[in-house]
């Protein structure tokens, strides 16, 4: 099976650390574990190639300008998409076209229409919302005619999400025959050998990007609660973003900050033993309109047995099951999440009964060998 894998966002390094990348990563191991003959055509490579993909094709796009001019940006990505789809021309024929939503791109499902060979459009979030909202937005009309084109064109969709596809079935309603939801994985053989460090202090576990939307501010609520009510527990917080120095220093102010431990963005190998060193893995996401994530860390601490406390926000109470696999709590409610974690904290029974449940179900349910397979499937290729 020869497979064309394209991820033309200039935000997102294939080989890096961020979530995203682990993402692709994890996609492009599934189908090499497949036997797939990958051509990997990408805007940013993020570093080395890890020797497991050596035997990628790997194609590099162009740079784009720089971000601080985002309209010069984007109108270069627009103009990318020829050379996206003479790329492929020259490294015909594939069986797949696999594209990964990305503002401006279109070239990879583009070229599959015109060779008539199986496409999927992977779409992780509304992008256009999303740049509209947090950051810069140029040519706005350009982007809209870009996803119309993508769900014209493509043969098969996946949405990440319940909320994502909402998005797309209310963008284009033509297409929701098409769009399926196939939720982000894990690869559970990444967390089979970790051990928890001796003598440590209980420790709540956050993995992540530091932004608005992760909900850290609760979480540091909560934890404050913790202290005052005379628990001496452990932050551990592992990843970086624009909401760390804010966080350190209310951390700080609180006298906190002698417990927590913040790793910062680390390499996807080191993510295991510093799950292992947690008890409770919390993903305190706010209460968000269109709520769209699928949350990569939630299926993480799954993998990693840990009971994880979430938010009753979007479909996330579909992932982690009240009492079974974690507890659930009310979005914005530092209370809620500090009797939450007091009373796993207290029961060392409960915690290791939900995160035994919770592992299994990431082995049986979440694997990204079975999100590929399941996306190969709707994609008539297997």
């Amino acid at each position: 099976m020869n497979v064309a894998y394209i991820c033309a966002d200039p935000g997102i390094p294939v080989f890096g650390n961020k979530g995203a990348s682990i993402h692709i990563q994890e996609v492009l191991r599934a189908l090499l574990k497949k036997n797939a003959h990958l051509t990997l055509i990408a805007q940013r490579l993020g570093g080395d190639v890890p020797p497991e993909f050596q035997r990628i094709k790997i194609l590099t796009l162009p740079a784009l300008p720089s971000a601080a001019d985002a309209e010069a940006r984007a109108r270069a990505a627009l103009k990318a998409n020829a050379q996206i789809v003479a790329l492929l021309q020259e490294n015909a024929p594939f069986d797949l076209v696999y594209e990964r939503y990305s503002l401006w791109s279109h070239g990879g499902i583009s070229y599959a229409r015109i060779a008539n060979c199986k496409s999927v459009l992977e779409v992780n979030a509304p992008l256009i919302e999303e740049q509209r909202t947090w950051r810069v937005l140029p040519c706005e009309e350009e982007a809209q005619r870009v996803l119309q084109r993508l769900l014209r064109d493509a043969a098969t969709i996946v949405a990440v999400s319940p909320g994502v596809k909402r998005w797309l079935d209310n963008f284009a309603p033509a297409c929701a025959s098409r769009t399926h939801v196939v939720a982000n994985g894990v690869n559970p053989q990444r967390f089979s050998e970790s051990a928890r460090p001796p003598n440590s202090l209980p420790t709540l576990g956050f993995l992540g990007t530091l932004k608005p939307w992760h909900g850290l501010q609760t979480l540091i609520d909560a934890f404050a609660l913790l202290h005052q009510r005379g628990r001496r527990v452990r932050l551990s917080v592992v990843g970086d973003g624009p909401e760390y120095p804010a966080i350190r220093q209310q951390l700080q102010q609180l006298g906190l900050l002698e417990y927590t431990h913040f790793s910062g963005a680390v390499p996807p190998a080191s993510v295991p033993a510093l799950l292992a060193a947690m008890d409770i893995g919390v993903a305190p996401y706010p209460q968000l309109e269109g709520f769209y994530f699928s949350p990569l860390k939630i299926y993480e601490y799954m993998a990693a047995g840990l009971p994880v406390i979430t938010t009753r926000t979007g479909h996330l109470a579909e992932i982690v099951s009240e009492g079974q696999t974690g507890l659930l709590v009310e979005p914005d409610n530092p209370a809620q999440l500090c009797a939450a974690a007091e009373r796993l904290l207290d029961d060392s029974a409960l915690r290791l009964r939900l995160g035994a449940a919770g592992k299994r179900q990431a082995a049986e349910e979440h694997s990204w060998d079975r999100v590929v397979t399941r996306i190969l499937q709707l994609a008539g290729l297997t």
